[in-house]
């Protein structure tokens, strides 16, 4: 498989956006960016989700494989992928609304997202892996935020599975 569609990449974010119960159930934090490397009905670009609507707003077009790994500690696999995400969080928010349990909030949420990634990714035979590894300041100006905004608390990719010969027994 060399990319994937875009009613996959449709079903994955739908299962990637769904409420979720928790303490700050409602609240939503994370506003996710995609890095669309390889999807068949989809132009390469960054993208923003807007879970609400169920659309894709394209935030830069054009080949998005290097800088996503270069994003990504200059991780390969977030350029090999058939999609990389960016996790942003909006902390500000989330500590005005909860005191010190805002930052963790924003992670648990994170990591919510990125578990459900996972599992929407097994579902089409996908591989996926978090990637918590960045640099920030970059991220944050190649998808032209400002810390008011957000700040990057995770990245993500999806692509075919590579089989790693240090995993096997």
């Amino acid at each position: 498989m060399h990319s994937i569609t875009l009613p996959q990449l449709s079903a994955i974010l739908s299962v990637a956006s769904r409420p979720f119960s928790s303490d700050f159930a409602g609240a939503r934090f994370i506003q996710l960016y995609l890095y669309a490397h390889r999807i068949d009905g989809l132009q390469p670009g960054v993208y923003r989700l807007w879970p609400d609507r169920a659309e894709l707003e394209q935030i830069r077009s054009g080949e998005q494989r290097v800088p996503a790994a270069g994003l990504s500690l200059g991780q390969d696999l977030a350029g090999n992928a058939y999609v990389a995400f960016s996790m942003i969080g909006d902390l500000e928010r989330a500590v005005r609304a909860h005191g010190d349990r805002g930052y963790r909030y924003v992670h648990f949420e994170a990591g919510a997202i990125g578990h459900r990634l996972y599992l929407a990714a097994e579902a089409f035979g996908l591989a996926a892996t978090g990637i918590g590894a960045f640099y920030d300041e970059e991220v944050h100006r190649h998808l032209n935020i400002t810390s008011k905004q957000g700040q990057v608390v995770y990245h993500f990719a999806i692509g075919y599975p590579v089989p790693d010969s240090r995993l096997s027994a």
